[in-house]
């Protein structure tokens, strides 16, 4: 094997050097220092890696700041240990730390030409979430602002996406959505609104379990939707990820939805009869992900009612789709099931988070006690997350009802396949029958010609009359006349 050059070695202690540098304990540098300069010692003079010498291999105590960059070692600590929370500074959103990923990201883009990903390297995540760089993936919704309250934007890290953010989140009652959004951008939202790391995971991978999880500054809901494909009409399930703030909400999905949209049209109509809070507005978003799963429910049931209907008068030629047709209903069914069960564990979740706020047993994140006008808040978002878990029940039985439905149409179908193939085999075996009492019967008739086809002397040869013949014609027919009357007493034919 050959060994590296010198300039090689260089450039590779260099990067051993900086990664050296992290934030390591003073004992453990000192260690590493010590067993590198003993393996140095044991080297020859003429070795190539004895140019170790002259190449520091750990930097000193003031090297750590050039060779490791503040921010980098800060981004390490804040993703390795989630610093303690502190209501003072995690309770709003902290601009400052976006401005800083802001001018990061377009430094970068202005030094070094970003090279985009082979096809081999393309994560999971990222062939998912990759949308055109002109896409509108951002949707600003402030409740308390008048003319256009939702603004919309390509890009986040952008000079555009922050003045927008800026000025959305001086105002309570922001609602920021989010589609596909990238490492980058998650990154950014996550220091920017001091979001948890296990949190920002579940989010970029895209985590199809429904669940709430409690954190500091905000609660983290996972909530999962559908949609019907156009050309397959397959349920193709995706999530919802809100995350209720104090001030505001911050969504994600990685799916073109019109659930937000029509979030945002209700909200408007209601906003000046009632206060629109952040738990309103997650409500309102469970509440429309829900209302979705109806159309595709009537529709099970009219295919249920249609088949158990059809499944027993249907003529043998219609019935080769029948069992295709139970087939896709069932499954479809199926999926609506498995998609409604596990939401009532949220929903509940959610109404005992809620009844605890409204009567004091769950601390605010605030140092501020809830005021009555709070509490009722909280009261009516219960209520309202109450007629939510009544449809989730009622659409759950009905589906369990559909269920019922299509077994038994099922069980009817094959109940009727197999009564038509009995009647087919009682069909054939008289057919049998049949054939086989009249060849039994032809047989003796048979023998007889056969007989009389041979070189053999033959009754009534030596005269020319046709005597003899109609004689031997008589006699056949009054034996086959006999045969059949017996055959037709026996119930043989």
């Amino acid at each position: 094997m050959s060994l590296p050059n010198d300039e090689s070695f260089i450039r590779q202690s260099r990067h051993v050097n900086r990664s050296f540098s992290l934030p390591f304990t003073q004992e453990l540098r000192n260690r590493r220092r010590l067993s590198d300069q003993q393996q140095q010692q044991q080297l020859p003079q003429h070795h190539p890696y004895s140019s170790l010498d002259r190449i520091p291999t750990v930097p000193h105590d003031d090297q750590f700041a050039e060779e490791w960059p503040v921010n980098e070692a800060q981004d390490v600590e804040a993703d390795v240990l989630f610093p303690q929370y502190k209501i003072e500074s995690h309770d709003h959103a902290d601009m400052e730390a976006f401005n800083e990923m802001l001018d990061r990201k377009m430094s970068a883009d202005t030094e070094t030409l970003k090279l985009s990903k082979t096809l081999s390297k393309h994560t999971r995540s990222d062939q998912k979430s990759e949308m055109d760089v002109y896409d509108t993936r951002f949707w600003i919704y402030t409740v308390r602002q008048d003319g256009e309250p939702t603004q919309e934007f390509h890009q986040l890290l952008s000079e555009e996406g922050r003045q927008i953010l800026d000025r959305a989140l001086k105002t309570p009652g922001w609602w920021v959505d989010v589609q596909s959004p990238t490492t980058d951008d998650m990154k950014a939202l996550s220091k920017t609104f001091h979001i948890h790391p296990l949190t920002t995971e579940d989010v970029l991978a895209q985590e199809p379990r429904e669940k709430v999880e409690m954190f500091p500054n905000y609660t983290f809901i996972c909530f999962r939707s559908f949609q019907i494909d156009p050309y397959t009409e397959q349920i193709c399930p995706f999530n919802f990820y809100i995350l209720i703030f104090r001030q505001g909400l911050l969504t994600f999905h990685f799916r073109s939805s019109d659930i937000p949209q029509k979030v945002r049209q209700r909200t408007e109509q209601l906003k000046t009869y009632m206060v629109i809070t952040p738990d309103w507005l997650n409500y309102a978003i469970i509440d429309a992900i829900v209302d979705e799963f109806g159309p595709t429910i009537l529709q099970v049931e009219m295919e249920a009612v249609s088949i158990d209907e059809l499944s027993l008068v249907l003529r043998r030629s219609e019935q080769a789709d029948m069992l295709r047709r139970i087939s896709r209903c069932r499954r479809r069914s199926t999926q609506l099931s498995r998609l409604l069960t596990s939401k009532m564990d949220v929903i509940k979740s959610l109404i005992k988070r809620y009844e605890d706020r409204a009567n004091g047993d769950l601390d605010d994140i605030s140092e501020d006690p809830l005021t009555a006008k709070s509490k009722k808040a909280f009261s009516d978002v219960c209520l309202y997350l109450g007629d939510i878990q009544d449809h989730v029940v009622t659409m759950t039985q009905n589906i369990g009802h559909y269920n019922r439905i299509l077994g038994r149409a099922h069980t009817n179908y094959l109940a009727q396949v197999n009564v038509e193939l009995t009647e087919t085999y009682s069909t054939t075996n008289m057919v049998m029958n049949r054939l086989t009492f009249l060849a039994t019967v032809f047989v003796p008739l048979t023998v007889l010609c056969g007989l009389f086809g041979m070189n053999v002397e033959v009754p009534g040869q030596n005269y020319l009359d046709l005597n003899y013949f109609f004689w031997i014609m008589a006699g056949m027919s009054v034996y086959c006349t006999c045969a059949t009357a017996w055959g037709k007493w026996l119930k043989l034919l």
